[in-house]
């Protein structure tokens, strides 16, 4: 271990990438960038720490702690570290602790999640008073041939996260709409309209690469109409689902959906609402109705879950 002492957070770097030759660009630029953040947290090179932020993991762990790094940074710190110790063969016993040190912090990590879902459930809107609020609002968009494009926009994306299965906001990026499956090419996102058949599917999505592709339809017919409008009076043009305006047909981003549901909730529903606490609402809503193992399943791919039990975190957790 001694012969890697000297290295520097490029040279361990460029171990790593051709350990893991086969992993991601950001991966590999995650790893880079975890050793220069232990660089930053001692203000030193790791040639001249030589590894004693490895060798002294609790004092390391005391810098990182105090440090204004989110959790999630400092896991991913934690993690490349482990990573590290198994490229230059670290001793078993070292590797343990900071197996340990992994293991303890993200139990902390989660327990401390589970809390704030537990307050956030407390105060949560219920998801059948979310759907029926959107379903009677929706009269005003369908029946009213005044309402902006703005307006309608903003409207619909509400929409799609509260009259079906909330999916995350990454699935309608640069998604387009198709008049046939048979457009599917296995890498965009996809609203398929054929007839009366509505489908979505989405073979761009988080955990993609362990779920496969996915489709859903869409089975309530308010939403078919709330789409129906926004193809043949609004969006009559872009062959994408959600644009920016008028002016500008490009796919909207992530960031720009997000504002859009924190806002227009804010008005729909007197109080703003993000993604996750609709997510959250559906999956205490589906917990509740108690489906059994194969249909929480099928809703947890959905949703871009592996595992079933995410949903049944979000019960009524008194």
């Amino acid at each position: 271990m001694n012969y890697f002492f000297n290295k520097t957070a490029k040279e361990l770097s460029e171990l790593h990438n051709q350990a893991f030759q086969h992993t991601s660009k950001a991966t590999k630029s995650t790893f880079l960038q975890s050793l220069k953040r232990v660089e930053k947290i001692y203000d030193a090179p790791l040639p001249e720490l030589q590894f004693t932020f490895i060798v002294n993991p609790d004092e390391f762990i005391e810098h990182l702690t105090a440090s204004n790094y989110s959790e999630n940074t400092k896991l991913t710190t934690i993690t490349s570290i482990i990573k590290l110790l198994r490229i230059i063969d670290a001793p078993q016993a070292l590797l343990n602790k900071w197996l340990v040190i992994l293991k303890d912090r993200t139990e902390a990590r989660q327990n401390n999640d589970n809390i704030i879902l537990k307050k956030k459930l407390e105060v949560l809107l219920d998801y059948k008073d979310i759907r029926r609020i959107v379903e009677e609002k929706s009269e005003t968009y369908l029946n009213d041939n005044e309402q902006s494009f703005k307006d309608f926009q903003q409207f619909l994306i509400v929409a799609f996260f509260t009259l079906q299965i909330p999916v995350r906001i990454s699935n309608y990026i640069n998604m387009v709409v198709a008049s046939t499956s048979e457009a599917d090419d296995g890498t965009n996102n996809l609203l398929v309209i054929d007839d009366d058949k509505y489908e979505l599917i989405f073979n761009k999505y988080r955990t993609s690469h362990m779920l496969g592709k996915k489709t859903m339809l869409i089975k309530n017919e308010t939403l078919q109409y709330l789409i129906d409008k926004w193809l043949s009076k609004y969006n009559k043009v872009s062959t994408n689902l959600f644009i920016v305006s008028q002016e500008n047909k490009r796919s909207m981003n992530g960031r720009q959906i997000k504002q859009i549901i924190e806002s227009s909730t804010k008005d729909i529903f007197g109080s703003a609402l993000n993604v996750d606490n609709i997510r959250a609402s559906y999956m205490r809503y589906i917990s509740e109705l108690d489906p059994d193992f194969q249909n929480k399943l099928d809703i947890a791919n959905i949703l871009g879950y592996v595992s079933p039990n995410t949903i049944d975190k979000h019960s009524t957790a008194v």
